[in-house]
């Protein structure tokens, strides 16, 4: 028992046994390679795919035992409330009408005041019924009200408008996804909203947000590496409320955006404490040429980066 538990520490050794040699603690040497990842030489730049991208690795690495990201430089061109976020658009009802409108946002890095009049905009060019109502935000709270005109300027004595976030990009209910819309942003915490009419002589009917709103966007992001493996371990946990985001999550990256603002770099390591990183380790051997990227946000929405490109260190260890 002994000689065979010194043997697991030795150097590789050759016994003969009768005609045959064997060899014993053998094992291949381990070697590292940093690979340089820069999204602007994807594979079929041209395909307006602006989120997901494809890497092709000149040559295939093999025997691959483990893998990590050590930086990684993201331009800060990704907007707050756009199409890809699904967080542009609501829709305004009025059920004595039998009207409905969809209120969409154009995609857009917006300010506080940059964004009341975009929504007031947006507002004022659907039907006739809705020349009265009006967004705003004050002291960090939203509010949608009746513009100050006289009771009998509000048409009908029942004039009821529904207000409703929870919805999808065709208008149809969607309370699941209601934290990442449009609504949660203004701070609103409720799924629908109701401005009525009524005759008590106030002229300005408020419906009001519970909550600040918060323009800031994401975070952090996630960092998805999708190497085509059946033997991926997904290691780094990122739960939603019901499931798990992306199996291929391999970092988290911090967004200091009062250092890095709009349009700039954002240089994310493991030093200034802006990457935190998996070191996903296979349990059999594995072999890499093919890679997809995507940065998600904190719901798990891919990111876009407005037509920029993105760039990464990525250390592989393999025998």
């Amino acid at each position: 028992m002994s000689n065979y538990n010194t043997d697991l520490f030795l150097e590789p050794t050759v016994k003969q046994y009768g005609s045959h040699m064997v060899m014993t603690n053998v094992h291949k040497t381990i070697k590292t390679k940093f690979i340089n990842i820069d999204t602007k030489f994807r594979d079929e730049y041209h395909n307006n795919d602006l989120v997901n991208y494809n890497i092709t690795l000149p040559e295939r690495i093999n025997d691959v035992k483990k893998m990590s990201i050590k930086s990684i430089e993201i331009p800060m061109t990704m907007y707050n409330i756009s199409t890809t976020l699904g967080n542009n658009y609501f829709k305004i009802s009025n059920i004595q009408l039998n009207t409905s409108d969809k209120i969409v946002i154009p995609d857009g890095l917006y300010t506080v005041t940059t964004l009341i009049s975009a929504i007031n905009s947006q507002i004022a060019q659907k039907n006739s019924y809705l020349n009265y109502l009006m967004f705003n935000i004050n002291n960090n709270f939203s509010s949608f009200y009746r513009s100050t005109y006289n009771a009998a300027s509000w048409p009908g004595n029942d004039y009821n408008i529904t207000i409703d976030f929870a919805v999808d990009k065709e208008g149809n209910f969607d309370k699941y996804n209601f934290k990442s819309k449009l609504g949660w942003l203004l701070g609103f915490r409720n799924l629908t909203y109701d401005v009525q009419n009524n005759f008590d002589g106030d002229t300005r009917i408020y419906t009001s947000s519970e909550a600040f709103v918060d323009l800031n966007g994401s975070k952090y992001l996630y960092l998805a590496i999708d190497e085509f493996s059946k033997s991926n371990p997904a290691s780094f946990v990122t739960p939603l409320p019901t499931s798990f985001i992306n199996k291929s999550i391999i970092s988290r990256i911090t967004l200091d955006k009062s250092t890095y603002g709009f349009n700039n770099i954002l240089p994310a390591n493991m030093y200034n404490g802006l990457l935190v990183s998996d070191v996903r380790t296979y349990s059999g051997k594995i072999d890499i040429q093919k890679l997809n990227l995507q940065l998600l946000n904190d719901f798990g929405n891919p990111i876009s980066l407005n037509g920029m490109d993105f760039s990464l260190c990525l250390e592989v260890e393999y025998e």
